[in-house]
């Protein structure tokens, strides 16, 4: 889950997923006559036909899902988003088959660039085993059903977790470190991460420039959140305080304007592409708010999409942000 608390696209997942589509939907491949039941049956013995054979697609070696002994994987498949940004920076070229989709998406991903020649998946079983995997990387929140059927087929599995603090970031790049054999890559890649926050980090006092940070689903950003926690390292005082599970809150337009940030940022997913943080902007009492009172920074929220080691990006432009406004300077 994101700070939002919603399940994003990229936990998407499921091996009926294909199936479902077929029911109802009108499509039958040009052919008119056949009712629901036949294609519900066709499809279910295609995916039948899947499971079955994929331990078998490379009959000359290991079996799938088995790397050799002492060898690391060479045939990773990652079916999340998450998992994918910590993989691109940390694998060996060659040995990734396969990434989720939206890894090779540029506003969602900021590793579009190195997977764009990787071919994608959906996350489904049946995405999944055609690459005969002798590695699954998957999240804290993939489909139980596609992890029951990769058990089944003991096919190993990796999972990242939901990460809200540092540490969670850390410990999700040694998982992959670890289970891809970079063990050595995943604690230099540690090591610049702490080095990043050591050069952003700015003092928080009660003197210290106020914030509130909107997401482009319109909530605000708890401190207890990812993002909470970096406007925290970088010397901001969140006007947020309360917090809760998911790490965001929706205030009313009266709310805001009595808290009285200093600095309003706008999470921004596709730029020129309508939002509700942007739409909460066009309220005149925020604009007249924002004109007399207040600075706007808008973000990429590629950086901070599953809050992996890439939220150094963000937290580089709330630091330069920190510096300008203490200089008397527009962020």
């Amino acid at each position: 889950m994101n700070d939002s608390g919603a399940a994003p696209p990229f936990l998407h997942g499921g091996g009926l997923a294909t199936l479902a589509r077929f029911q109802g939907t009108g499509e039958r491949g040009g052919v008119a006559g056949h009712n629901d039941n036949w294609w519900r049956r066709l499809a279910a013995c295609a995916l039948a036909g899947v499971l079955v054979a994929a331990p078998h697609v490379h009959a000359g070696e290991a079996h799938a899902g088995e790397a050799r002994a002492g060898e690391a994987p060479q045939r990773i498949v990652s079916i999340n988003l998450c998992s994918d940004i910590i993989l691109a920076s940390l694998a060996k070229p060659g040995t990734v088959k396969s990434v989720y989709r939206l890894s090779k998406d540029p506003a969602d991903s900021p590793v579009a660039d190195e997977v764009k020649d990787i071919p994608a998946n959906d996350g489904r079983i049946e995405d999944v085993l055609p690459y005969a995997p002798d590695l699954v990387l998957a999240h804290q929140f993939t489909s139980p059903f596609v992890l029951d059927m990769l058990k089944r087929l003991n096919i190993p599995v990796a999972r990242v977790k939901n990460a809200a603090t540092f540490d969670d970031i850390r410990d999700n790049i040694r998982t992959v470190a670890q289970a891809i054999g970079r063990e050595q890559q995943g604690r230099a890649l540690i090591a610049r991460f702490d080095h990043a926050l050591a050069a952003d980090r700015r003092p928080l006092t009660a003197k210290s420039p106020s914030i509130l940070l909107y997401q482009d689903l319109g909530g605000a950003s708890t401190p207890n959140s990812i993002l909470g926690r970096i406007m925290a390292l970088t010397g901001f005082r969140n006007v947020i305080t309360r917090e809760n599970a998911v790490g965001i809150v929706y205030p009313d337009l009266t709310d805001v304007i009595e808290m009285h940030p200093d600095l309003v940022a706008i999470g921004v997913y596709r730029p020129g592409a309508p939002s509700l943080a942007s739409a909460v902007l066009q309220h005149p009492a925020l604009k007249t708010y924002m004109t007399r009172y207040a600075h706007e920074l808008r973000l990429s929220t590629k950086f901070w999409q599953c809050s992996t080691h890439f939220i150094t990006g963000t937290i580089d432009r709330f630091a330069a942000a920190h510096d300008r406004l203490a200089a008397g300077e527009t962020p």
